[in-house]
């Protein structure tokens, strides 16, 4: 899949959860982020379905980042996506053609309103 290069114009910025102690010994659990990358952005998919009663929102979205042998190291599907306010689950990190070019994060939105 060839990207041009002017589409890596949003910065998104991964999460892992983490579970902490602070300064006065009580556990914070929590998203913290670790890195902020450049990436093009593709919505794949919306839909609404009705589930207990009222009408649910899901949102699927593509994020494309270059390839590098930290973000190989890095990604994992227990992170998410945080982009425009908005954080996203990720279903599968796809190693594009297994060219190590770019990666294909696929994610679904979380709490869509």
């Amino acid at each position: 899949m060839a990207v041009n290069i002017g589409s890596f114009n949003k910065r998104i910025t991964f999460l892992q959860y983490v579970n902490t102690t602070n300064d006065e010994g009580f556990e914070i659990d929590g998203w913290t982020p670790v890195v902020t990358v450049w990436s093009a952005v593709k919505t794949l998919q919306g839909r609404e379905y009705i589930a207990a009663a009222t009408i649910q929102a899901e949102r699927t979205t593509r994020f494309i980042i270059r390839y590098s042998k930290r973000m190989k190291t890095l990604l994992n599907n227990k992170m998410r996506v945080k982009y425009d306010g908005r954080e996203f689950e990720i279903e599968s990190i796809i190693n594009d053609n297994e060219a190590s070019v770019t990666f294909t994060i696929i994610a679904k939105e979380v709490d869509v309103k």
